[in-house]
């Protein structure tokens, strides 16, 4: 509980991605292509996936159930036993290979082998990456973690969601709210007091109280504003 109030205190802080400009994508427009991965819990490795040379973007959402007719909520994922948590890469083909690409997914996954949802998954687009798939898992690899190749399963692409919008880029934001969060807490217990002339110390605590109140019912009202889940082509 202390964690969830120290993630949401300042949940209007919230930096938006960088972007990039067309004429900076148009270089290496020809030579993007898309990938998704199954790789755990899709937070962390979605973001540490953009800090490989020749990624473009990444993506986090919900795949690996063909037959669904209609786009999941998150409780759908988390309660049901068809939905895997999925990363889409777009990448330049030009600066890294499908192959080189498989081994960045390796290193970046946090899978839990008991749990489809966060299971560790290669989607194939394309007969040519399902055999490159294939041949890549033929070498047996173990992470220092104990993480294995022998956990990584190979299926077929099927459609990919893009999560809510709370789930993108998600510890590029929770990590100034929840330093921003411990200050207001810390503000709240009379931290500054001392620096504080009495007649306002009260005013800077309530001050701070109500910035943790506003955080948190920034990040309710994001939860239920910013829901919307869309499939992607």
């Amino acid at each position: 509980v202390a964690c969830l109030l120290t993630s949401v205190a300042s949940g209007f802080l919230s930096p938006k991605p960088v972007l990039r400009t067309r004429s900076q994508c148009v270089g290496t427009l020809n030579a993007e292509k898309t990938a998704t991965f199954g790789m755990g819990c899709f937070w962390a490795p979605s973001e540490d996936l953009l800090k490989v040379d020749g990624v473009i973007d990444t993506v986090a959402g919900y795949t690996g159930n063909p037959e669904a007719n209609k786009a999941p909520t998150y409780d759908n994922v988390c309660y049901g036993r068809r939905w895997v948590e999925g990363v889409r890469v777009t990448y330049d083909d030009s600066k890294i290979s499908y192959e080189q690409l498989l081994d960045a997914f390796f290193e970046t996954q946090k899978p839990d082998p008991r749990s489809r949802q966060y299971s560790s998954m290669i989607f194939y687009n394309s007969e040519e990456e399902k055999k490159a798939a294939e041949s890549w898992l033929s070498a047996d690899r173990i992470r220092d973690d104990g993480v294995s190749t022998k956990w990584t399963e190979l299926e077929a692409a099927s459609p990919f969601y893009m999560a809510e919008g709370y789930h993108q880029r998600y510890w590029q934001k929770m990590r100034p709210r929840m330093a921003v969060g411990v200050l207001l807490i810390a503000i709240g217990t009379g931290i500054l007091d001392r620096f504080v002339p009495v007649d306002f110390q009260q005013t800077v605590q309530t001050c701070g109280n109500a910035g943790v109140l506003l955080g948190s019912l920034y990040i309710l009202a994001e939860r239920k504003l910013d829901a919307k889940v869309v499939e992607l082509p």
